[in-house]
């Protein structure tokens, strides 16, 4: 995760827009940015990671949080270790009001914010198969499913 470092710094204006959200620090944002992270883990119990995971993770730089009037957007950084092909990952996403597409949204801002900084691709990651349909009219294609069973 290294490679996201600097990518929240990089040439972002401070105020978000109806376009683009806003570069946070995760200390400013934190009392309602975990309620939102928690929600989450609530409910998709396949996740294994902690809200302080996620805070300790942006505070180190290796993820990014990003604030709009709807909610919140963590992103990170994924490297393939045979190819070193970086992966921009929209980690997390959270809207105040289900329904606001808080990171469909702005995918343009955030494509355009990978490319720039040299990613070969973006990705996300949902159990919410009513967003396959969306990603798949969009241009993104479906790379893997994961199933698993609790032994």
């Amino acid at each position: 995760m290294a490679v996201c470092q600097d990518l929240g710094a990089q040439g972002v204006d401070a105020t978000a827009t109806e376009d683009k959200p806003t570069f946070a620090q995760v200390r400013e944002e934190w009392v309602w940015v975990k309620r939102g992270i928690e929600e989450i883990l609530a409910e998709q119990s396949q996740l294994t990671f902690r809200p302080e995971d996620v805070y300790a993770a942006c505070l180190n730089g290796e993820a990014h949080l990003w604030v709009a009037p709807e909610g919140f957007v963590i992103t990170t950084a994924e490297v393939d270790e045979f190819t070193g092909a970086k992966t921009f990952l929209l980690w997390l996403a959270w809207a105040k009001n289900r329904g606001q597409s808080c990171a469909i949204k702005y995918l343009p801002f955030f494509a355009e914010l990978a490319r720039e900084n040299g990613f070969k691709n973006i990705e996300t990651r949902t159990p919410i198969t009513a967003l396959e349909d969306y990603f798949l009219a969009e241009g993104w294609k479906k790379d893997t499913v994961i199933y698993t069973r609790e032994l």
